[in-house]
């Protein structure tokens, strides 16, 4: 690894290092942990028809960050 780093810019896959996927995959992994939590406490069922909706929407929302994420990932590496 530290060889390719001294060499500037070829250590990186299109400008993202290893690093910077490791991170990336990092983030994917906290989404899905997210996700699982807002999952287990719409599967619980004691929250009110409004707290429903808005969990419905943050796990919506993650799974579009993941899908995003995702996406940059192949993009960085192919």
């Amino acid at each position: 690894r530290g060889a390719t780093r001294s060499s500037g810019s070829s250590s990186s896959i299109r400008g993202v290092d290893e690093r910077d996927l490791i991170l990336l995959e990092s983030a994917i992994t906290a989404i899905d942990e997210a996700a699982a939590a807002v999952a287990a406490e719409v599967e619980r069922d004691r929250l009110t028809v409004p707290s429903l909706a808005r969990l419905s929407t943050v796990e919506a929302e993650l799974r579009r960050s993941r899908l995003a994420l995702e996406k940059i990932i192949q993009e960085e590496t192919t």
